[in-house]
């Protein structure tokens, strides 16, 4: 076997002699090709001088790594194979070196012309052989005057090894992104070959239109692999040992045929077709100084990946950071997260929680440890998967189209849930081969770079969305999109919340995520100005939880609530004007389209309004109104600080008020590190200020809570009024803790809260009586 080697570190868990099985042992690698029955590769296996100089050269092969078995000296006859071809090449025109000032002209060798001083750039990925092969052929350009750029999918239509290392392979353009005209043709046509001895030495793309050649591209070999990518992992001190190994034939629930070896997460993304590097600068991140709250909000995980990026390297690059913590806020559902929002550069980094469901081993399993490590390990690189831009296996249908994708819910892969295929967990992973599906493969190896790389386009951009007019309407539920307020008038710069509500319309119980609505993954919602185009609203954040199954009768619901004012994308309802805005779940079997709302935005009340709106309308300031705080981003926070005091009575002033106040309810928990220098990362606790944050809050939820419960929505509101009083309870405030509950409770029901809902926070209320 061939034993490869983590990357070593003195702060993190250092990988062992990994028992990883060569490429050539392994089922589910393909070496290359064998010689097919053409009459060229006949009359070359007849060739006996070409015979004899495979005799003369047996010795050089014996220690090539080209065969997948060597083979004996002399070759009795000549060897019917085409070795591997899969892995990235570039455009390498040839020309001659000019013959020296007098003389007769001298041949010079060819050579190469470099890449930084050619008008075009070409790159090349063939996908035929190695690890899962998808049979396709996709090519890069890049003109530099004028700058423009294309890209060409072709699926594979003939593969034919017509000789020792003499392989031609065609394929047909199934797809195109850009300017068509850098990649003319219908069909390309690949060629590599032997120049001298046994190994390829030229290779050439040709582009043809029916049977003629429009262009031909000499091209040379950059690497086995797609693309360089490096991964940086770090671990919280409470959060263990992070798992980046798994042995695939440690626990008995397994495929029957599927390879014993240790992996890595560095050899999964490997054999998806990476040439992955692991960062030394890995450490445990102490917290020492982060206080005794060892959970962590969506707003200090934000905050830690802000402060982290902002540190280092915040652009688009082949690089992602992967942190080990111990426990989210939401409980021990939540197993990852995968941030889309740090700075303009998206997908950079992803959260694995190690105390949380992934550690919750069914009752009587065969091997609970190997089961955690498992979990553990599928929850890592499931989460990295994401920053690769891939969607959850039931979600490919929902994103901006890049090639037609079907919804694959019963996929083996990474990107779906053990939990939720038919069978459960453990039928999951009695046929799980610790591998990507084909449509993720192709999207990861062959889509237009910008919709892989970290920190290019917006997760689950051109991932398939059909508009809503599209889809049909399921047939046992009903889904409702609304304000939850008198009139959908709204005043200019006021954050618009929505509330999603999905009713069991059917005669019977139905079986539903109680979390379907409120954790954005599976909720669709698109947003258009009238007279302007369609834009699609995204979360913040993705929260990969545990499924939590209810049962509703008919006419029970569920519910959620979105900031929808703005996304990823940035501000998507800035301007005066009407909206529409029309939402979609998707339920696995079905998707379900809600109505279509129409609402209503001023224009600018105040020279005030108008003063403020080209700082408010920022990137920035829409994370920190979504987050409800995020220290790290110093100028938003300034921004809404001052909306605040000039504009006090204005709605957005609530909204900047619970943003400004919540990180000082909790020790906020902040990541630190010295700027340049990655080992110095600690956790350190930001001691809450508990007075001045409640009175803050109390101002901006209970001196007009009708006012306040208008433009936070329902659901909004009364999660704020619930963590206010939490936070006053902790300080020992009983008295204002009680006062707060009261008014929930009366605002409650002036509203029409639902009574359940109201005698919820009545139980709690009575404590303190």
């Amino acid at each position: 076997m061939a034993k490869k080697r983590g990357p070593k570190s003195s702060n993190i868990e250092v990988l062992p002699e990994v028992e990883l099985l060569a490429d050539e042992e392994h089922p589910d690698f393909v070496a290359g090709a064998v010689c097919d029955d053409s009459e060229e590769c006949a009359e070359a296996q007849a060739d006996e001088s070409i015979q004899e100089a495979a005799n003369d050269l047996s010795a050089e092969l014996a220690g090539a790594h080209i065969f997948p078995r060597r083979f004996p000296r002399p070759f009795p006859r000549w060897p019917r194979f085409c070795s591997a071809v899969s892995g990235r090449y570039r455009f390498a025109p040839r020309f001659f070196p000019p013959a020296p000032p007098s003389g007769p002209f001298v041949p010079r060798p060819i050579s190469p012309l470099p890449a930084p001083f050619l008008p075009i750039t070409i790159k090349v990925r063939v996908d035929v052989d190695r690890f899962f092969p998808q049979d396709r052929i996709s090519i890069e350009v890049r003109r530099r005057f004028p700058n423009s750029t294309a890209h060409a999918i072709a699926e594979v239509t003939s593969d034919r090894c017509i000789g020792l290392n003499r392989r031609r392979i065609e394929a047909a353009i199934t797809y195109r992104d850009g300017a068509a005209s850098l990649i003319p043709g219908d069909r390309v046509v690949f060629e590599a070959k032997r120049v001298r001895g046994f190994f390829y030495g030229a290779y050439t793309l040709r582009l043809m239109q029916g049977p003629s050649t429009v262009r031909t591209w000499n091209l040379v070999f950059e690497s086995r692999y797609f693309d360089p990518v490096e991964f940086e992992v770090d671990s919280v001190a409470n959060a263990g040992t992070p798992v980046t190994t798994y042995a695939t034939g440690s626990h008995p629930n397994r495929p029957a045929n599927l390879p014993s070896e240790t992996i890595s997460l560095q050899s999964v993304y490997q054999r998806a077709g990476f040439d992955v590097a692991m960062s030394p600068n890995t450490t445990v991140i102490p917290t020492s100084d982060a206080g005794a709250n060892g959970t962590w909000s969506d707003s200090e995980m934000h905050n830690a990946m802000v402060t982290y990026w902002s540190r280092f390297q915040n652009r688009p690059q082949w690089a992602m950071w992967v942190l080990y913590a111990a426990r989210h806020d939401i409980g021990r559902s939540l197993g990852g997260i995968m941030f889309d929002d740090i700075g303009p550069n998206h997908r950079q980094g992803t959260a694995i929680f190690t105390d949380s469901f992934v550690q919750d081993a069914p009752n009587g399993d065969a091997d609970p440890v190997a089961w955690r490590r498992r979990m553990v390990f599928w929850t890592a690189a499931h989460e990295m998967g994401h920053a690769f831009n891939l969607a959850h296996s039931w979600q490919k249908s929902l994103g901006n189209p890049w090639i037609t994708l079907a919804n694959e819910p019963e996929a083996r892969s990474f990107m779906n849930y053990p939990f939720a295929v038919s069978g459960g967990e453990s039928s999951f992973f009695a046929d799980f081969p610790f591998r990507f599906s084909d449509q993720e493969l192709i999207f990861m190896r062959h889509a237009p770079r910008r919709f892989v790389q970290m920190g290019n386009s917006d997760w689950f951009v051109n991932h398939g969305f059909e508009a809503p007019e599209s889809l049909m309407q399921g047939g046992g539920w009903s889904l409702e999109i609304r304000p939850n307020r008198e009139a959908n008038g709204y005043a200019f710069m006021e954050p618009v919340e929505m509330e999603l509500k999905l009713t069991n319309s059917s005669s019977t119980r139905r079986e539903v995520d109680k979390d379907l609505l409120a954790d954005g993954q599976h909720v669709s919602i698109l947003i258009a100005r009238e007279g302007s185009g369609t834009r699609r609203w995204r979360p913040f954040v993705t929260h990969c939880h545990r499924g939590d199954p209810i049962d509703l009768k008919q006419g029970e619901a569920i519910y959620g609530a979105h900031l929808v004012s703005a996304s990823t994308a940035g501000w998507l309802i800035d301007e005066p004007g009407f909206y529409k805005l029309q939402a979609a779940v998707d339920l696995g079997d079905e998707v379900v389209v809600s109505n279509v709302l129409r609402l209503h935005v001023a224009p600018p009340g105040s020279d005030e309004e108008t003063e403020l709106a080209p700082n408010y309308f920022s990137e920035d300031v829409a994370r920190v109104l979504a987050f409800e705080g995020a220290p790290a981003l110093e100028s938003a926070t300034d921004v809404l600080r001052e909306l605040q005091e000039r504009c006090p009575d204005h709605p957005a002033a609530t909204h900047a008020a619970l943003a400004l106040c919540s990180p000082m309810l909790r020790d906020f928990k902040l990541l630190d590190a010295v700027p340049g220098d990655r080992t110095s990362l600690q956790v350190r606790s930001q001691t809450a200020r508990l007075s001045e944050g409640a009175e803050t809050g109390v101002a901006a939820l209970l001196e007009n809570p009708g006012a306040a419960a208008q433009t936070l929505g329902h659901i909004n509101y009364f999660n704020a009024l619930s963590s206010l009083a939490n936070a006053m309870d902790t300080e020992g405030d009983e008295t204002g803790a009680a006062k707060v509950l009261t008014s929930s409770v009366a605002t409650m029901k002036l509203r029409g809260v639902l009574p359940s809902v109201i005698k919820t926070v009545e139980r709690r209320l009575a404590k303190y009586r």
